[in-house]
């Protein structure tokens, strides 16, 4: 039996290149991998050839439970006579599978129901015993899919990928070799599968079983289908084995796979260690360890270190710190460095048409995805991409990093030579300059993370302001097709965010204010309740010398006035003009200032209440600590709910900017 896989793969869109699907084809995931359906291709004349059932029989046969003849004890269930063999092997029943095979053994390669063989079940289920039994009584040519029934099908060693479970992977490629070539329901070969399931030594152990001829077969169908996803999942040592293999794989596309390795790869920006956010003891151990780039195979750890209490502790204690997570970090960021710099240098030998095709619009992706990384090693390799554009807009790569606000993208403007002026003067068909570009909104994910209204608009204002800065004094005033100039755009287009921003601010302002006033009437009105007598001589409090009660006098001042204080910067909040200018620094300020005033006056006040506890109750101490204890819950609390945004407006507004005016990263 033999036929073409390529007639039978469907789905298989070429990526749009052109300039009218460009535009469209720009916005489409770069993940999006082929999805093949091979129902006989790979398997030759080795699939054994049994008349079919007709079809009429499968899917029109009565159901025993649905018809009356079941009343009369007819059997409807062509599989029926299974349903022992079935039974025994979903529950691990090794003689009940013996028993029955013993009595039938010619079941042992039938269809057991619609879906399952004996051996498909058993793996379904990772009874490796079972599996180890129905093998010794099967030959090679019986492990292969029977196709005569027409069905799509898996093979057994495609359901073994699945799952991961490496005993019954073994005792089948052992068994028939054949199985790692033979593709499943989806067209992929068991390696592929395995990755796209993200098991890992499953895959190991497939790929290094896999005869490379497999890989490279219908111009390196398979091999582009497993590099692609071995990047995507991130088992980037499957990627740079392949790479060594066959360096072109990484750069050529299939006219039957929608993506190409390298637009993976520059999709990817995790992959290296700029796409990484680490706290600051991830990055200590960061720093600090160095490990080994694994090879395949990998080498498994001795038996001693396992069974040792040291090495168990040992183990442990990297587990719960987080630096086998490091590890593993970092060798992901090795491995992806030198696959990076191999694909740089394969593409020096490409051509400009063949180059256009892949490489340039790799670059378009890394751009769109903020992959630092990929763009500085591929253009310190060959500076001719710096000049990359986008067919359908004439889009230069840092008009897209504004576009897509990609400030690690942008800030590389700033290492480089007098060629960013070049680069900034230059715009799109719309006739939109960098400027304009800068003008528009943000791409809604860009803002997801950006907590409340006012910092959002504070964020585009940055934005601006920061392209404005670096961009050709012209830029201010140049109109596009439609006689804009950038601030008209900028202002149109973020009016609704601004009047978003405008109302988050007052209400926020309002809401603190009417706490404060809430603190001044009851800080005020304590100051003249002095905890304790009057002496009738002196008419001062008989406590002016307890240091509880001087605590109370000075902290409850410090409350009211500083409640005082704060009413007054959100009033000058909620009469504001609230213009453009205002969002970049006075109205966050403002708001910086009243929060933290605020929580100094709402910390005073309690300490003004728990020492005038002291001063009165001072013959029952015990009961003073846990109230104290209690008061400190509204501080808590109040840190808890405001300090996130309250830190986050102090580092937007005076921290050290998204942009990074010192990078120096250019070769």
């Amino acid at each position: 039996m033999s036929a073409n896989p390529n007639d039978e793969r469907k789905g298989k869109v070429s990526f749009p290149l052109t300039e009218e699907g460009l535009r469209e084809g720009f916005r489409k995931s770069p993940f999006k991998f082929a999805n093949t359906k091979i129902p006989q291709g790979g398997l030759g004349d080795t699939a054994e050839k049994l008349s079919p059932i007709h079809e009429e029989a499968l899917f029109n046969s009565p159901l025993p439970h649905a018809d009356a003849s079941r009343l009369k004890g007819k059997v409807t269930n062509l599989y029926y006579e299974y349903i022992p063999l079935s039974q025994a092997i979903s529950k691990g029943n090794l003689e009940g599978v013996k028993s029955f095979l013993n009595q039938r053994p010619d079941s042992v390669d039938q269809w057991i129901n619609f879906y399952e063989t004996p051996l498909l079940k058993a793996c379904a289920c990772g009874q490796a015993e079972i599996v180890k039994e129905l093998l010794r009584r099967m030959t090679p040519e019986q492990m292969l899919p029977n196709l005569s029934r027409g069905v799509s099908y898996h093979t057994a060693l495609t359901v073994v990928a699945v799952s991961g479970n490496l005993e019954i992977a073994n005792a089948l490629v052992t068994k028939n070799p054949k199985l790692l070539e033979i593709p499943g329901i989806n067209g992929m070969i068991p390696v592929v599968v395995a990755v796209e399931n993200t098991q890992k030594e499953m895959a190991r152990y497939l790929y290094t079983r896999t005869p490379i001829q497999v890989l490279l077969d219908e111009d390196g169908y398979h091999g582009s289908l497993l590099f692609l996803n071995s990047i995507f999942y991130k088992m980037l040592d499957i990627a740079l084995d392949l790479f060594g293999i066959n360096r072109r794989l990484a750069v050529t596309k299939h006219p039957l796979i929608e993506s190409i390795p390298i637009i993976v790869l520059a999709s990817k920006p995790e992959l290296f260690p700029g796409g990484c956010c680490l706290g600051w003891w991830e990055r200590f151990i960061y720093s600090y360890v160095n490990p080994k780039v694994p090879m395949l195979p990998q080498a498994s750890r001795s038996d001693k270190d396992q069974g040792t209490l040291v090495g168990k502790l040992l183990r442990y204690l990297c587990k719960w710190s987080g630096i086998d997570d490091v590890c593993h970090l970092k060798v992901m960021h090795l491995q992806a460095k030198q696959l990076l710099l191999g694909i740089a240098e394969e593409t020096l030998a490409m051509g400009l048409k063949e180059r256009s095709e892949t490489v340039e619009e790799a670059l378009l992706y890394a751009v769109r995805y903020g992959n630092v990384d990929f763009l500085v090693q591929m253009i310190s390799t060959n500076s001719e991409l710096l000049w990359s554009t986008r067919t359908s807009s004439s889009s230069t790569l840092f008009l897209l990093a504004v576009e897509h606000r990609q400030e690690k993208v942008f800030s590389l403007l700033y290492g480089l030579d007098d060629r960013k002026y070049l680069l900034l003067a230059d715009k799109d068909n719309d006739g939109n300059g960098v400027l304009h570009l800068a003008g528009y909104p943000s791409p809604p994910s860009k803002l997801a993370g950006v907590v409340g209204a006012a910092l959002k608009m504070q964020r585009e204002l940055q934005w601006f302001k920061e392209v404005e800065r670096v961009a050709p004094e012209i830029e201010r005033e140049r109109v596009n097709t439609e006689e804009q100039i950038p601030i008209e755009i900028f202002t149109k287009e973020h009016e609704t965010l601004r009047q978003e921003a405008e109302k988050w601010m007052k209400d926020t302002a309002m809401s603190c204010s009417l706490v404060a006033a809430l603190i001044v009437t009851v800080t005020f009105a304590a100051i003249f309740t002095v905890p304790g007598d009057f002496d009738d001589k002196t008419h001062q409090p008989n406590r002016i010398n307890d240091m509880h009660f001087v605590t109370f006098i000075v902290t409850d001042m410090i409350s009211c006035f500083s409640a005082c204080t704060s009413v007054l910067i959100f009033l000058g909040i909620l009469t504001a003009r609230y213009s453009l200018d205002d969002f970049l620094v006075s109205l966050p300020t403002k708001m910086i200032a009243g929060l933290s005033i605020l929580f100094v006056s709402i910390a005073a006040m309690l300490i003004a209440f728990s020492s005038a506890l002291f001063t009165t109750l001072n013959q029952s101490s015990w009961i003073v600590a846990p109230v104290i204890l209690v008061a400190c819950l509204p501080a808590l609390l109040f840190v808890l709910l405001q300090y996130p945004s309250l830190k986050e407006m102090i580092e937007s507004t005076y921290g050290k900017g998204i942009f990074d005016r010192n990078m120096k990263c250019w070769s």
